[in-house]
């Protein structure tokens, strides 16, 4: 039976919401800080700061960066379109480099070949709930003096040698749409233990008004000429979460071990179900991570089959009535990068540095891997039974065709 991941918790939060008829935060609110507070004990980190969208979370883990126009952020080549196009939002250029084939997440020796004299951060993602290699990504970071970003947006609960992900770079960025871990429906926040990246991050997501918390003191307005003046100190969206997110996200907070089990007695099925499959290479685990899936992947083994992952999708959907997912996110291909590459202009008229391409080709190991990945929800709503008939399509199909 399906579980249900939505309920009374987040339907009791709500009501006090609506009858207390405040349903923005404000300069603190209720649940949102609540849930702000609950997220800095469950990560252990200083502050926390919940914004509307994981996207908004993006950009305001870039923002509170400080960085310059044209300063590079380097970027994965496969990830989620809301990681790269944030750093065009703050003035940047994001900078591709190449991944693990094993796993489709940056690599340290891609990372290494992408810095210029620009390069000022690197955004790391622990893609499909799988820690990141973080150890040699951070030496590299040291190495030449450049902030990280952990977009952790499919990686709640995830562990790198005893660390949750997260906690080990600059800034953390997490989103709590529909299909993650724990949602809200749309929302985000970032996690910084940095004041300062904390501040900026507040203000580019409020219209630049310092409304902190954790007793960080604000800067004071002035009136100009006598008139007065409300108190905008930089520039900024308003992003702001609202108290019916921040209702929904502190109850499903408090469930997510919960969830974690549940999804991984959904790995365990695929597992169990495709050991020894005929061209299937499982999801590949690095040392001393432990992972959290928010999708599983798998990879078509090269040596045993030439079968890419989309005509996989389209045989088992034609012969057994049931489709797999396959992978489609290489940033760079698509439409809003290839233009940037023709234009050579970002979308707010900032000149592409003559060193950097969208171009096909720039990550082959990117290329040639995503074209093999498959792809499983995990998500803790789903039936285990459905899923585990979706997997011996699979099987099945394979067992034809490899």
């Amino acid at each position: 039976m399906p579980f249900k991941c939505i309920g009374d918790e987040e339907l009791s939060n709500l009501r006090e919401v609506i009858e207390s008829g405040e349903l923005w935060r404000g300069v603190r609110g209720n649940f949102v800080a609540r849930f702000e507070e609950a997220m800095c004990s469950h990560l252990n980190r200083r502050y926390v700061y919940a914004v509307n969208s994981g996207t908004s979370a993006n950009e305001a883990a870039v923002a509170g960066l400080g960085l310059e126009p044209g300063d590079e952020v380097i970027c994965p080549a496969t990830a989620p379109i809301f990681v790269s196009l944030p750093v065009f939002s703050a003035g940047c250029i994001p900078v591709f480099a190449d991944v693990d084939p094993r796993t489709l997440i940056i690599s340290p020796n891609g990372i290494e070949s992408r810095i210029s004299d620009r390069t000022r951060a690197i955004v790391v993602v622990h893609l499909f709930g799988q820690p990141a290699p973080m150890d040699e990504i951070m030496a590299v970071a040291h190495k030449h003096n450049l902030m990280v970003v952990e977009d952790c947006a499919q990686a709640y609960d995830c562990y790198y040698k005893g660390r949750k992900v997260g906690t080990i770079g600059d800034v953390a960025c997490f989103s709590l749409q529909q299909s993650k871990h724990i949602t809200s429906g749309e929302g985000g926040f970032i996690a910084t233990d940095d004041p300062e990246i904390y501040k900026r991050a507040v203000l580019y997501s409020n219209a630049g008004m310092p409304w902190y918390l954790y007793n960080l003191e604000p800067p004071k307005s002035s009136p100009v000429a006598g008139i007065p003046t409300r108190g905008h100190f930089a520039f900024g969206h308003n992003h702001r979460m609202s108290e019916l997110q921040g209702a929904v996200a502190l109850a499903q907070l408090a469930k997510i071990e919960r969830f974690n089990a549940m999804r991984k007695q959904l790995v365990a099925i695929i597992e169990e179900e495709l050991d020894g499959c005929p061209g299937i290479l499982l999801a590949h685990v690095y040392p001393g991570t432990q992972p959290n899936y928010w999708t599983y992947p798998v990879q078509l083994n090269p040596d045993e089959t030439a079968l890419t992952a989309a005509r996989v999708h389209h045989l088992c959907l034609d012969e057994e009535g049931i489709g797999v997912g396959y992978y489609h996110e290489i940033n760079y291909l698509e439409h809003v990068f290839q233009e940037v590459e023709r234009k050579r202009m970002t979308p707010f008229g900032l000149p592409l540095p003559e060193h950097v391409h969208y171009q096909l080709g720039l990550c082959p190991n990117a290329e040639d891997a995503a074209k093999r990945t498959l792809l499983f929800s995990v998500h803790h709503s789903h039936d285990p039974e459905v899923l585990r008939k979706q997997v011996q399509a699979l099987r099945r199909t394979l067992e034809r065709h490899v």
